[in-house]
């Protein structure tokens, strides 16, 4: 059974949680300090996951069965940056997984067909970035999704993380208890840690992944009994 998708926190969801995490009041704490906090934290935590590898990275994305819209957010919360998407994987079984191709009329969503999604397209929704697919999943199917990492602002109320809620929340957790003195400031800068590199350890097994079509063969040249020949 699909695991339902993780929500990202908002730079305010975010601030506030860390207000009560590190036992400040309401309106009496110190908001720039732990403001900065934050924009650090997604700042470090995205150098960090940068750090695995090429800028490209594979992250998953389960569909609901019945509804062909969903906002562009990965299974582990974090959302998928305007114009980063390279391609996107629809997974069938426990080994095939097929390329969607990008573009969908109007006339293929006028028909309503449920099915295996072969085609895919972005668009914002009440100003979130949304990933469409066609036609509509009958079942709860699970995208791989291969885009680039984009830093972003994070700064404003609304805005999401750079990188997985949950890590940028760690690490903004860890660095406020030290910044206060807390003592369990360590404690949750270890929680931080292992969390960090469970993420390098799974973003480093997507990347082993490829995919048959996207295998590239190059001409070369060999020798044979009748001389040097191009082979495929």
């Amino acid at each position: 059974m699909p695991q339902p998708a993780a929500t990202p926190k908002t730079f305010a969801e975010m601030l506030a949680s860390l207000r009560s995490r590190v036992k400040l009041h309401a309106t009496l704490g110190n908001t720039p300090a732990l403001e900065g906090i934050l924009e650090e934290a997604n700042e470090y935590v995205f150098r960090e996951l940068a750090g695995c590898g090429p800028g490209m990275i594979k992250s998953s994305l389960t569909l609901t069965a019945g509804v062909a819209t969903k906002a562009f957010i990965t299974d582990d919360g974090q959302a998928v940056a305007r114009g980063s998407v390279r391609e996107l994987w629809v997974e069938q079984g426990d080994t095939l997984r097929t390329p969607l191709s990008q573009g969908i009329s109007h006339a293929m969503r006028a028909t309503g067909m449920t099915g295996v999604p072969e085609c895919y397209d972005t668009r914002d929704v009440s100003d979130v970035f949304t990933l469409e697919v066609y036609p509509i999943p009958g079942y709860a199917y699970k995208l791989y999704v291969d885009h680039d990492r984009v830093l972003l602002r994070f700064s404003q109320g609304t805005d999401l993380p750079s990188a997985p809620s949950r890590l940028v929340f760690g690490y903004a957790l860890a660095m406020a208890k030290s910044h206060y003195g807390q003592a369990d400031a360590e404690v949750a800068g270890q929680s931080f840690r292992t969390m960090l590199s469970d993420e390098k350890y799974r973003q480093r097994e997507n990347r082993r992944f490829i995919p048959p079509t996207a295998a590239r063969r190059d001409p070369r040249v060999v020798l044979t009994a009748g001389g040097y020949r191009q082979v495929s």
